[in-house]
């Protein structure tokens, strides 16, 4: 951009943005650059150091913990810690704290950290090198006199020093490498700074008490003779440019020229002590005494007051009457701008003072200079001087004027629209409409904008143009391009028509141009349409009319001039309020340097008043968010805040975001540096943000911020776990409960119903008894009787009462084993098996059979169900009949045995045995398995010429479960 400017020839004012106390800055005498990973900026001062994000400053000085605030010297290390050289010595900067190193009794002017991360520092004009805590002397030369006078990097990061009569060595693995030969001149020069060209690594620029040298190839010249002024530091931009620092303002050298930035071009003419270029490619320079500036290569330069301009609110602009001239009219009169010549006042002839608020310029096909006044009149410079063309009118304001392709004049006024005959310098009044625009669309065919809308005046007679979309709307500025016709408003924006089709498109500021006022349209010489609004500058694409996307630096917010828009050579003026700025046509922009961000701090609040006894971090600083922490479930009010960085432009920076775990999209892009998430559910999040330009570029990094806010106990899954065992072993014991209950109350209702059973047994036995007995007797008794009245020879009668006899007796012995099984008191195990024996014993009395009886059930009894205790008996009583009558022994033994919870009741004889098998078929032994089978036990018969045994085998439990049945 530099290259498109003559230094001499262009006077202007070049965009140089100030930063000093006002503003934050520590203090306003500035030694020192250096930019860490973040993008910040850190100025050393001789008040302390400060910290500029491109929004604002945080500074440091000895009360933060620095040893001095006489700072001179910056650099930072790999570990983006920051080396701080100042009179009292080095000291580091971690982002936490400061900590001082070596000797703190020497001035440290001087830090570099070269590519492998070492850490060199020029004290009193020697070189030290740091390691951990210990500075330890570097002799590049091998003298112990040796005075090194500069220390810089290169573009690789290798170190390069000058050496006071010795030369100029760089640091080449660990060896120190001579890159200069020894002369008389090289010998007489004192080198303050040093730089290795970025763009040929043989070129070596030297800052020297003398003026700027240059080695090449270790050829030592000197160079720019016209740069008389003391030179102090020296720095290199991306686009080769060589900027030198010097007592007085700064210098920029490129390929082509030598711009001396001073107080007349928008500079100061204090010293600069220091020159540094960031990764973006914005020059800053640090002087002594303004605080510091910042160049950004910017693609336009603007004419103001600086450059002599009374007012610098520029109404028009056009050519000048004289070749290589620009005139521009403002409210403070009118004014020329020639090459290799100040801006200079021109005096129009009158009194008047409307005559000096200038309201269009407009150059003819004859070289007339027409200027339109507010109040003043129209005038006219023709070659020779200026005239008032309007002498028989007078109070009329003059907003434009357009010469058609026939040579004739119209002009737009308040009073309407003008034509201008030149013969009797009359007026011809075609409309009455206040005009702001005229537009030439053929051959005896024009279009004059008015505050409602458009009017077509065809051979001098006008009507109103219907275009949808303009009906009422103010009309600024006029373009036609091929069939297309561009309107200008001042509340609608740009209004595209299609002059064949009647079809329109409207572009605003939701389409992205920068205001809906637009003043000024212009086609230059490649084709891009030009765009002047109410807030900067648009250029729009003719072949689908987008707008193109504005160059970073050109988003000035300076609002533009109606009509004053002009292009001159490879130049476009425009006037704005602050002056006129102009924009090279082919103005070629940097490099896209993508925007940086950073999280400043994270700060986490409780949702209600925690107990002060539980310390819980709650704010986290950027070096502290490497790790997630996990936070309580109440702690769920998070305020992150975050910076963007993007020190070219930093108003263009807008912000989009996304917390993931509660939403996967970014937001729609906005403003705010800091975001708030309350009442946050648990789970795991990781929020993102990104920076964007005006352009759409996002930042190179994504900032980023884990965490997890951990459920309450009451939500963890080992809780909801617990909870269900609970609920299962509530429910089951529910159940058991209430089957226990219900048990229970099948107990109690057994137990009354077995009570009941029993009285009523105990009552039936009762009865039966007596009345069965008495009944029983008296047929005893009357059988006695009647057995005394016959005659004791009838033995067929005494046969028969002998039978009545008889069955009594039976009766009553079968009567009696109903009572006993009737009676209560006999439904037990012991019971039961003393009434077998009293019944065995009674059946083998008074006969050869010898009844024995083992009973040994270990003191243990159990209370038996009626159905087991009967079916018992009958199974024994069956068995001791039957031996008694079929098995002819001599011996018969019943036992009872309770081994291992199996009761074993058997019935032993030594009698003849008998055939088991044919036993079967008979009723007897049947009975007997059914009987057994009925009450759950196994029955085993067994026999032979030895005798019998019948037995019988239950599960002792299997009583007691029978007993409740």
């Amino acid at each position: 951009m530099l290259s498109a400017y003559n230094p001499a020839a262009y006077p202007q004012r070049y965009n140089f943005e100030q930063f000093d106390i006002d503003k934050g800055l520590t203090q306003s005498q500035v030694t020192s650059f250096a930019q860490d990973s973040h993008r910040r900026l850190w100025i050393a001062t001789l008040g302390g150091i400060s910290c500029f994000n491109g929004s604002e400053f945080t500074s440091y000085t000895k009360t933060n913990g620095l040893s001095s605030n006489f700072t001179l010297t910056l650099a930072v290390g790999k570990q983006n810690n920051l080396w701080i050289g100042s009179a009292r010595g080095t000291t580091t900067y971690n982002g936490l704290q400061f900590s001082n190193y070596g000797d703190h009794k020497k001035w440290v002017n001087r830090l570099v950290v070269d590519k492998t991360g070492s850490t060199y520092a020029l004290k009193s004009k020697h070189l030290f090198k740091i390691t951990g805590q210990k500075e330890q002397a570097v002799s590049i030369t091998r003298d112990k006199m040796e005075f090194v006078t500069a220390l810089n990097l290169d573009q690789s990061g290798k170190i390069w020093a000058a050496i006071h009569q010795k030369g100029i060595y760089s640091l080449e693995n660990n060896i120190w490498v001579l890159r200069s030969r020894d002369s008389l001149t090289f010998r007489k020069l004192f080198i303050t700074d040093i730089l290795v060209d970025k763009f040929n690594l043989h070129k070596v620029w030297l800052v020297t008490s003398d003026g700027i040298y240059i080695l090449n190839n270790n050829v030592l010249k000197k160079a720019y003779p016209e740069i008389t002024l003391k030179c102090m530091s020296i720095a290199q931009d991306d686009k080769g440019a060589v900027w030198i620092g010097t007592s007085k303002g700064a210098y920029c050298i490129t390929s082509t020229q030598v711009i001396h930035f001073n107080s007349k071009n928008g500079f100061t003419d204090n010293m600069v002590n220091t020159i540094f270029k960031d990764i973006e490619n914005n020059i800053w320079l640090g002087t002594d005494g303004s605080g510091i500036f910042k160049f950004t290569n910017n693609t336009y330069v603007t004419f103001d007051e600086t450059q002599g301009i009374q007012n610098k609110i520029v109404m028009a602009i056009s050519n000048g009457p004289e070749p290589g001239t620009i005139w521009l009219g403002s409210f403070g009169g009118l004014y020329e701008y020639k090459q290799n010549q100040k801006i200079k006042s021109i005096t129009i002839p009158t009194n008047n003072e409307d005559a000096y608020r200038i309201n269009f310029l407009y150059k003819d096909s004859k070289k007339n200079v027409w200027i339109g006044t507010p109040g003043a009149g129209l005038w006219m410079h023709n070659g020779k001087q200026i005239i008032k063309v309007d002498e028989k009118y007078h109070d009329i304001a003059y907003n434009a004027i357009l010469e058609d392709t026939d040579g004739k004049i119209w002009l737009s006024t308040d009073y309407g629209c003008l034509l201008y005959n030149p013969i009797n310098h009359d007026f011809k009044k075609i409309t009455r409409q206040f005009g702001g625009g005229l537009l030439e669309m053929g051959k005896d065919s024009i279009i004059t904008g008015t505050q409602d809308g458009v009017w077509l005046i065809n051979k001098q007679k006008a009507s109103h143009l219907d275009i949808k979309g303009l009906e009422g709307s103010s009309i600024l500025s006029m373009l036609k391009y091929k069939e297309y016709v561009l309107f200008g408003t001042a509340d609608y924006g740009l209004m595209i028509w299609n002059s064949k089709t009647g079809s329109s498109k409207i572009i605003n500021t939701k389409s992205g141009l920068a205001s809906d006022h637009v003043y000024s349209i212009l086609k230059d010489t490649k084709g891009i349409i030009w765009l002047g609004t109410g807030r900067g500058v648009n250029r729009l694409n003719p072949k689908d009319f987008k707008l193109i996307p504005n160059v970073n630096n050109d988003n000035i917010l300076v609002e533009c001039n109606q009509n004053a828009i002009l292009q001159n050579g490879d130049n476009i003026w425009i006037g704005t309020t602050k002056g006129a700025i102009v924009f090279p046509v082919n103005s070629s922009s940097s490099t896209k340097v993508k925007p940086y961000i950073y999280i400043n701090s994270v700060s986490i609040s409780p949702s209600y008043k925690r107990d002060s006894s539980k310390k819980l971090k709650t704010f986290f600083k950027d070096y502290e968010l490497e790790y997630a922490p996990a936070l309580p479930y109440d702690h769920n009010h998070i305020n992150i805040n975050y910076t963007g960085i993007y020190l070219s432009s930093p108003n263009a920076i807008s912000y989009k975001y996304r917390l993931l775990g509660l939403d996967n999209k970014f937001n729609l892009a906005g403003t705010n540096t800091s975001i708030n998430f309350t009442a946050l559910p648990p789970g795991k999040y990781r929020f993102e943000v990104i920076a964007l330009t005006r352009e759409g570029i996002s930042s190179e990094n994504a900032a980023n911020f884990s965490f997890e806010i951990l459920p309450p106990y009451y939500q963890t899954g080992l809780f909801r776990f617990f909870m269900l065992l609970i609920v299962i072993l509530s429910i089951l014991l529910a159940v058991y409960i209430i089957l226990k209950l219900n048990e229970r109350k099948r107990k109690f209702r057994l137990k009354i119903k077995l009570e009941e059973q029993f009285k009523i047994r105990k009552q039936t036995a009762e009865d039966f008894h007596d009345d069965l007995g008495n009944k029983l007797t008296r047929i005893t008794v009357l059988s006695e009787v009647l057995s005394s009245m016959i005659d004791k020879n009838d033995t067929e009668k005494r046969g028969i009462l002998k039978k009545i006899s008889n069955n009594v007796d039976e009766l009553y012995t079968g009567t009696k084993d109903i009572l006993w099984a009737l009676n209560p008191k006999n439904d037990t195990l012991s019971q039961l098996l003393n009434h077998i024996r009293s019944f065995g014993e009674e059946m083998f009395n008074e006969t050869p059979i010898e009844f024995r009886s083992n009973i040994n059930i270990n003191n243990r009894d159990s209370r038996l169900s009626l159905d087991i205790s009967r079916n018992i008996l009958l199974i024994f009583k069956e068995s001791i009949h039957n031996v008694l009558k079929h098995a002819r022994a001599t011996e018969i033994t019943f036992s009872a045995v309770l081994n291992n919870e199996i009761l074993t009741l058997s019935i032993v004889d030594n009698g003849q045995g008998f055939d088991i098998e044919h036993a079967k078929n008979g009723h007897g032994i049947n009975n007997l398995y059914v009987r057994a089978k009925r009450i759950n036990a196994n029955l085993n018969i067994t026999s032979g010429t030895q005798g019998t045994s019948i037995s019988i085998m239950i599960n002792f439990p299997t009583l007691k479960h029978f007993k409740n049945v």
